[in-house]
């Protein structure tokens, strides 16, 4: 059969999920889901090198899917990923995916936020738990998951697990799990640690290469290059972000103390810029990605590890501000633009000796060099920009039942607002953000306070 012929209906999907493929219009199988379903399907534990964007956690995610018993009471299915932004986008795709499986749960557990909170929702065992080690083992001491009927551990981005020192706890989670279970292993790259991992916890693997994570960029990605002296920088970055042509853009650093100085600067002449790092509250974490999506911001200045798994659709540019240590960081970063077809523009700043670094990688191979154009930098402005749109806090989030068609009917209702004026949406456990035009903003919020959703009363406030 050829590769053109295969469709999700031919790989022996429930209908279920062919159900919810055609309502998130999925017209056809990526090759990592050609090969992996299949596979994955017949039982056998499979090995697949795939690079973001390749559609791995749907290759998985249907398979995996697939197999679970919603009258089964138990955790079944164990997806271990290494960021908890990337735990949380696992968890709404394979809940997108399995929305017309009748009562599945699906729950995320990360660190950074209170464990009471994720004891409180294991009242009903979830099917599928997506989770970064630490907190999948303070849930396994405390027992409050047990792993008894576990039929499928899933490892997705081994590589970053393995580089982000998760090996202990990788070792002391697979000891608590059935030997009995089929493993699925995903990785972007294949070094020795990876390869020592598979042999350990895999048995008679199949194998997907997908394309590596190292050697290819999207085709409609631009690259641009800035050589200058350090202290040109901020001047240089400055220049870049005013520019019309820039819009949304995502500003990689290499430490926290870096990003934060960074957003300062930004904001003190007078760009509307967010911080986003691994030592930051999640609710915060939450609170500036969303700022980004939802055009709250401009600019989000973030390290590695934070933005890994960060999905901002309609992201303009990357600038990496901080020239990374390897080629693969770099390639990971100037990725996050350009995705899906869209044309994305991806800058570095660099200094001489950076910039020789750089040319050694055949991934940056592309890059159009230039020398650093750095204007005199304006006075600090003394407030920072007031962008169109603000961000409302509503108390209320998915636990509570509510929905982001909820919430536009309350705004439309007792705010007073046009059903267009209601911007992004987006429902956490706990609590909601909206996006409202600015001059409505803090009538909308006194409006909205009080009223009830889903027969809960709910507090509105201005997210600054």
């Amino acid at each position: 059969m050829t590769s053109t012929a295969v469709t999700f209906t031919s790989l022996g999907l429930a209908p279920e999920l062919l159900q919810a493929l055609d309502e998130l219009q999925f017209a056809a199988p990526t090759p990592v889901q050609e090969q992996v379903i299949p596979m994955a399907l017949a039982g056998q534990d499979v090995v697949g090198q795939a690079p973001t964007g390749s559609g791995k956690t749907a290759a998985y995610g249907l398979s995996v899917l697939h197999q679970v018993d919603v009258k089964l009471d138990a955790m079944q299915i164990l997806v271990l990923v290494p960021a908890r932004e990337l735990a949380l986008q696992v968890r709404d795709a394979l809940k997108k995916l399995g929305k017309f499986l009748p009562n599945l749960r699906v729950a995320a557990f990360y660190g950074g936020h209170a464990f009471r909170d994720e004891a409180a929702s294991l009242q009903q065992a979830p099917h599928i738990v997506v989770a970064t080690p630490g907190r999948l083992l303070d849930h396994f001491e405390r027992r409050t998951i047990i792993p008894n009927q576990l039929k499928v551990l899933i490892l997705d981005e081994a590589d970053k697990l393995l580089e982000l020192g998760f090996q202990d706890e990788l070792v002391e989670i697979v000891k608590r799990l059935p030997r009995r279970r089929q493993t699925l292993l995903f990785s972007a790259t294949m070094s020795d640690k990876v390869v020592e991992l598979i042999r350990k916890n895999l048995t008679r693997p199949r194998v997907v290469n997908a394309g590596e994570d190292t050697d290819e960029l999207p085709e409609n990605l631009t690259l641009l290059g800035h050589t200058g002296p350090v202290e040109k920088k901020p001047a240089a970055l400055l220049h870049i972000l005013q520019k019309p042509e820039t819009g949304r853009a995502l500003i990689f650093c290499n430490t926290r103390e870096r990003c934060t100085e960074l957003a300062r600067f930004l904001q003190g002449r007078g760009v509307a810029a967010e911080v986003l790092h691994g030592k930051m509250p999640q609710p915060e974490r939450d609170k500036s990605l969303m700022k980004l999506r939802n055009g709250s911001s401009q600019v989000l200045v973030a390290t590695d590890v934070a933005a890994r798994g960060i999905d901002v659709t309609e992201l303009d540019t990357v600038v990496q501000y901080d020239v990374p240590d390897k080629a693969d960081a770099f390639q990971h970063r100037a990725g996050r633009t350009a995705r899906a077809g869209a044309e994305g523009t991806a800058h570095i700043l660099a200094t001489e000796k950076e910039q020789a670094l750089v040319k050694k990688w055949p991934v940056a191979a592309g890059i159009q060099w230039k020398a650093m154009h750095a204007p005199k930098l304006p006075p600090a402005a003394p407030k920072a920009p007031r962008p169109e749109n603000v961000t409302l806090h509503v108390s209320a989030g998915r636990k509570d039942k509510v929905s982001a068609h909820d919430l536009v009917g309350t705004f439309v209702a007792h705010g007073g607002l046009e059903r267009e004026a209601v911007g992004h949406i987006e429902v956490f456990d706990h609590y909601s953000y909206v996006a409202v035009p600015r001059p409505q903003a803090q009538e909308v919020a006194q409006r909205v306070t009080g009223a009830k959703i889903k027969g809960r009363k709910v507090r509105v406030s201005l997210v600054e």
